[in-house]
């Protein structure tokens, strides 16, 4: 069912994202900003996005709400929960910026994407700082372009055809989340820059920051504009949340594992694991391994051996599982209960979150 229920959910998340774009342009008057807004749809309209937070928002939200008025409500919870998916959206531009990355869903990222944008425009310059302005232009119109998602999504919210007063709890929420995720940035580029080797303590807190922090307030705001009952339904949700957050984050670790290796990231939990249970030879390989330019298969195989012998897979594996586990209990706490679908939803959406391969 969960596959199914993701395909469909994001098949109408699509939907709206487009019909979003569409009214914006048309509102817009300044070509400029019309160019810049077809820049941000080229992006973020990529079929190979997942739409996971709009979709525990609209879950959220169809899980509370009286069942007797979803049918009326849903197309307004569906226009509404495109917000976190642009919130999503500028923390992957600023993300990819930081990190240099070159692809994001088998396409260029947002960076990228601008510079071979204005490429074309100099295609037939031979200005001496022709590629030094590129540069700057991918990076400079991307931190804007990020903050726009940001706030984009936030006036879908302020917008939105709710009561008043339940909007703004749901825009504190949403507010929360942006704070969240640049606070989970700061750490993890101030620990980078400084070269701070990262604890696992360190690690589960820029896990809850970057990813879990933004599931829980997904299904949260859905929850609030549903009017849940704080204590009873929307907390344990939220608990839930949380912990599939953090495990959805564990998992990426162990699906990357070879690339993340490949491009010597120690900031992943695998890595973590291991240097606190490695022997002296082990730690020596790993240091050799990690100060290369660039790394043989022989390599990769070594480190990832270390891996398997100091049991940081199965520790991480385990992390992840006893993750889900909590989520789990968590939801059985939510009274009065989840409607019947979208009580099945997240608890298949918890074991998802362990067993994917993807």
């Amino acid at each position: 069912m969960i596959e199914e229920y993701l395909k469909t959910e994001k098949f109408f998340v699509d939907g709206e994202l487009e019909k979003y774009f569409i009214r914006i342009s048309k509102i817009e008057k300044d070509i400029l900003l019309k160019d810049f807004i077809t820049q941000l749809e080229e992006f973020i309209l990529n079929e190979k996005a997942k739409r996971i937070h709009p979709v525990l928002m609209n879950a959220a939200f169809s899980g509370i709400v009286n069942p007797m008025y979803l049918e009326d409500q849903i197309e307004q919870i569906r226009e509404v929960s495109i917000a976190v998916e642009l919130l999503h959206s500028g923390h992957l531009i600023h993300d990819d910026l930081l990190d240099d990355d070159l692809i994001r869903r088998d396409k260029p990222t947002f960076h990228v994407q601008l510079k071979n944008e204005l490429n074309q425009t100099y295609k037939d310059t031979n200005a001496p700082i022709k590629e030094e302005l590129v540069n700057l232009y991918g990076r400079d119109m991307s931190i804007l372009g990020g903050m726009q998602g940001y706030l984009l999504g936030l006036d879908i919210l302020k917008s939105a055809k709710f009561p008043e007063q339940t909007k703004l709890l749901a825009i504190n929420e949403y507010t929360q989340a942006m704070d969240f995720l640049m606070k989970g940035q700061l750490i993890e580029e101030y620990m980078n820059y400084n070269n701070i080797i990262m604890t696992l303590e360190q690690y589960l807190n820029i896990a809850e920051y970057q990813r879990a922090r933004l599931f829980e307030k997904s299904a949260k705001i859905g929850a609030i504009l549903a009017k849940g009952n704080i204590h009873y339904q929307i907390k344990p949700l939220s608990d839930a949340l949380l912990s599939i957050g953090q495990a959805h984050a564990i998992r990426d670790d162990i699906i990357d594992l070879t690339d993340d290796i490949k491009a010597k990231n120690r900031s992943k939990i695998i890595y973590i694991l291991a240097v606190n249970n490695t022997d002296e030879e082990q730690s020596k390989i790993l240091n050799e391994v990690y100060r290369k330019e660039t790394l043989t298969n022989n390599d990769v195989k070594s480190v990832k051996d270390i891996f398997t012998q100091t049991n940081a897979l199965m520790i991480a594996e385990h992390l992840a599982k006893n993750l889900v586990e909590q989520a789990k209990n968590n939801l059985k706490d939510i009274y009065p209960d989840l409607n019947r679908e979208q009580k099945i939803f997240f608890n298949e959406f918890s074991d998802f979150v362990y067993e994917r391969e993807f």
